[in-house]
């Protein structure tokens, strides 16, 4: 007996604190971890969100339970949460408009394996946003469409990462945002045109695993952004003036992407770009060099692989560009400029009536004009 009573007090030391008046002060269905200011709600008879938690907590883990929707002003009383996490809520399919609105002191807003939550809705997350910086993440959640004005009015986000699945990105879906640090997004299958209108202050914004075409102005209005990169995705086209409506952008980068067709002048109308990177991508169609205009101050056009046609005997005359592209299986994965010199040059016919000059000089000036005139004569 004597262990025991020296072992008990250990054990005690060793378990979560949790509030020994709970049904005074914790939320039912819910655990209070008072050691680490947790409000934990777990299982499947938990259906609703709580109308406050007890004062000293700022973590709310919502896990495993049956909540369906989160209300508008659903946080109204806990505005001084500092954390939300919903996991594994298998049956949530609906945040309505607002349902954050007010919570200046929210740090972290996470949503893990929630299978039915499939649309980020119209105002969803309006006026959402702190002065420490924000950070939402969906993860593992199945987000098939982010609406119009999800995120209206939404202010100094740290981070907002969506791994969605066949993600469709409506006009305006990123739209009316002030300031967001770092933008992450995958699974994207379709990107409608201005999606970015009235946004400002976006450091980062990175495209990643995705399968889609780039519309014209699709990222119209987009300014002062430090890089945006589209890597490891399909990309079916890139449409004239694809990048039109972007001003002030340090580093626009394609990298290591399978690329259909860049048309002419997709970067043309990018205003004050710093550099223009198309990296390690296979390109099926680059058949003009106004495909890669841009008024960027440098251009980087590296170790891509093409389709190789004489379409491409404009890039022989740059040389920086056509040593380190390669063609396909088809060029035997040479240089293009080692394909154009084998495959492109100009036939042998016709080689000795150009001078070093390139025209044609006297003598067979003379030579043209008798052969013209002995057929004639036949």
């Amino acid at each position: 007996m004597m262990i025991t009573a020296q072992i008990l007090p250990l054990l005690l030391i060793s378990l979560p604190k949790f509030s020994t008046s709970q049904q005074n002060t914790c939320p039912l269905g819910c655990l209070c971890d008072e050691e680490k200011q947790q409000v934990i709600c777990d299982g499947p008879t938990v259906v609703n969100l709580p109308d406050r938690i007890p004062s000293g907590f700022d973590v709310l883990i919502y896990r495993n339970t049956s909540i369906r929707a989160i209300a508008k002003n659903s946080f109204r009383k806990m505005d001084k949460l500092a954390e939300v996490h919903f996991e594994n809520n298998n049956f949530l399919s609906t945040i309505e408009k607002m349902a954050f609105k007010g919570m200046k002191r929210l740090k972290m807003l996470k949503f893990s394996n929630c299978r039915e939550l499939t649309e980020i809705q119209k105002n969803s997350f309006s006026g959402i946003g702190n002065q420490a910086g924000l950070r939402i993440l969906f993860e593992f959640t199945p987000i098939r469409r982010v609406e119009p004005n999800a995120f209206r009015n939404a202010q100094n986000i740290r981070e907002l990462a969506i791994s969605g699945e066949e993600l469709a990105l409506s006009r305006y879906s990123l739209a009316n945002i002030n300031q967001l640090d770092f933008l992450t997004i995958s699974g994207v299958v379709l990107i409608e045109p201005e999606i970015f209108t009235n946004s400002t202050r976006f450091h980062s914004i990175h495209i990643k695993n995705s399968n889609f075409d780039v519309p014209p102005n699709c990222f119209s209005s987009l300014s002062h952004t430090s890089l945006l990169l589209i890597e490891q995705s399909r990309i079916n086209s890139i449409a004239p003036d694809g990048f039109s409506g972007l001003s002030t952008i340090q580093i626009i980068e394609l990298h290591a992407n399978q690329i259909g067709t860049i048309s002419a002048r997709a970067f043309a109308n990018v205003e004050n770009l710093g550099e223009l990177k198309i990296l390690r991508n296979t390109i099926t169609e680059l058949d003009t060099s106004e495909a890669i205009f841009s008024q960027a101050l440098k251009t980087r056009v590296e170790e891509n692989t093409l389709d190789c046609g004489c379409g491409l005997k404009w890039m022989n005359s740059v040389q920086e560009i056509s040593d380190i592209n390669f063609c396909g299986t088809t060029g035997s994965f040479r240089s293009i400029r080692s394909f154009i010199k084998s495959k492109c040059l100009i036939p042998p016919k016709t080689q000795h009536y150009i001078s070093n000059t390139g025209f044609p000089s006297f003598s067979n000036c003379l030579l043209l004009i008798f052969v013209i005139l002995f057929n004639l004569k036949i």
